[in-house]
């Protein structure tokens, strides 16, 4: 009824930061958040009577933010036992298949990551899917940044790229470099992480209105 559209009115409306990161999140020409990611959490949001204003930043930032900042979240963040304790989360919002990827025309075979060792593998500084290809004993070489790391393979210095599937082809699409992709080898679903300071009711509201993935 009418009285909770008053109660609705009243929540401080939240900081939603995020990062550059192709097709979840990201800005279109015009300057406009927009992404898989960012439509979920705008329809939701939309749907709850929940203010937001959106940014983009560098990861390192739009994460210390909503770490240490009231009433601000982060996304697409992905939930681990570590990260847990320290925000409220709604979602998933999308699925990160973290995958391997040859060009197109290359003569390589490999389907598991213990595979990936007779290859020089490419991906970028403090990525996850980096780190846990490295973890295994693969020696990773890191760009500076996802779009560096597709120039590199596509330029032969390495054999073989490790990313996210769908930012990989995004990319890979938008610079006309065509990919074979190898082998998927984890699935990481994506949540809106927010500081404690926001309610748990509010959580509540915004998971509501998002589909089941």
């Amino acid at each position: 009824g009418h009285t909770s559209s008053i109660a609705f009115a009243q929540a401080p409306s939240l900081t939603i930061n995020t990062e550059e990161y192709p097709p979840f999140n990201y800005q279109n020409d015009q300057g406009i958040v927009v992404g898989i990611a960012t439509q979920q959490l705008r329809n939701a949001l939309r749907h709850a009577g929940i203010e937001a204003r959106f940014r983009i930043l560098p990861w390192a930032r739009a994460y210390t933010e909503a770490r240490l900042r009231e009433h601000h979240c982060v996304y697409s963040t992905t939930r681990t036992a570590a990260r847990e304790p320290q925000f409220r989360w709604a979602g998933p919002l999308a699925i990160n298949e973290w995958a391997a990827f040859s060009l197109a025309g290359r003569d390589i075979q490999a389907s598991s990551i213990q595979e990936l060792a007779h290859f020089r593998v490419g991906s970028f500084r403090e990525d996850a899917v980096g780190n846990h290809v490295a973890a295994q004993g693969v020696d990773v070489l890191r760009a500076p940044n996802e779009r560096e790391n597709l120039a590199r393979l596509d330029a032969g210095l390495v054999d073989v790229i490790v990313t996210g599937k769908a930012t990989g082809e995004f990319l890979a699409n938008a610079k006309n470099v065509a990919l074979r992709h190898l082998f998927t080898f984890y699935r990481a679903p994506l949540y809106l992480a927010c500081h404690p300071s926001v309610s748990k009711d509010l959580i509540k509201r915004l998971q509501h209105h998002l589909p089941p993935l």
